[in-house]
């Protein structure tokens, strides 16, 4: 198996999202990404997500707000959370891993053969191929499990603090004061306690993550349809234009812009994307 790490991370990932957008295609023969493309990227999704600064009214409700998260979110509360998601939500998919869907997986990628012969195999004979493959079959599988389980736990404890702070800056700028106090006074009762302590636990409780992916065949029906939709919606659009298409005055003022020669922007100018614009 090539490059098992991408695809837990890529079932992880849909999982704990519940839904998720197409995943675009990975070609498995590119080389990983740089740490300076993987910074470019982390770069532009923080730009993405900038929230408003506080008002000072706003401000005023935080320290309340504040009180209600720590109730909400104790310490170590994300940790947690993440432990009982690899325990319980996850250990589905990590058994892909493993056993005999493991199997499977690993004999697909590592035998060059007719998918039929090997899916004729008892489930017996399969093992017996793979143990003389990867005689660490099963002990690969539970140490992938275990340090997905470890860095998870990691990463939950860096996010907790910007999480619990993000968390009560919502709550300062969705609630006014009054309601504040109302939700802390219900926090307060033995019912609002453990309510209170239970709210986020309970999107990732199993009873909802298994309901959450009954839609996941529909949905992922309906992004089957996404190319023909998205090209539909294209054909609508002008086209892009080329270099030829460019009238002599477009072609200077983009030379001017670009600072170039005319007859070196006609080398620049890359002719239009097929499918009119398409991005598949």
């Amino acid at each position: 198996m090539k490059r098992p790490f991408k695809h837990i991370a890529l079932s992880l990932s849909a999982a704990s999202l519940a839904f998720a957008a197409p995943l675009a295609a990975q070609d498995t023969t590119s080389s990983e990404p740089t740490v300076e493309e993987l910074e470019q990227v982390m770069g532009a999704l923080t730009g993405m997500f900038q929230a408003e600064p506080l008002t000072a009214e706003q401000e005023a409700r935080l320290p309340a707000a504040e009180a209600i998260v720590a109730t909400m979110m104790p310490e170590g509360f994300y940790a947690e959370l993440m432990s009982d998601m690899m325990g319980d939500t996850f250990a589905p998919i990590m058994a892909m891993f493993s056993g005999e869907t493991g199997a499977q997986m690993m004999l697909s990628t590592r035998l060059a053969t007719d998918p039929a012969k090997v899916e004729a195999l008892s489930a017996e004979e399969r093992s017996e191929l793979v143990a003389l493959l990867d005689p660490g079959f099963e002990q690969r599988g539970e140490a992938m499990g275990g340090v997905f389980g470890e860095m998870m736990t990691e990463v939950a404890t860096l996010i907790e603090p910007g999480f619990r702070q993000g968390m009560a800056r919502a709550y300062a700028v969705r609630f006014t004061a009054d309601q504040l106090a109302d939700i802390s006074a219900f926090y307060a009762t033995p019912t609002g306690e453990i309510y209170a302590q239970q709210t986020m636990a309970l999107f990732t409780d199993p009873q909802v993550m298994s309901a959450s992916m009954e839609a996941m065949p529909a949905m992922m029906g309906q992004f089957a349809d996404m190319e023909t939709r998205v090209s539909e919606k294209m054909a609508e659009l002008p086209a892009e234009r080329s270099y030829e298409d460019l009238s002599a005055d477009e072609r200077a003022r983009m030379a001017q812009l670009l600072g170039l020669s005319e007859s070196e922007l006609s080398d620049t100018v890359q002719p239009p994307r097929a499918g009119g614009g398409s991005p598949f």
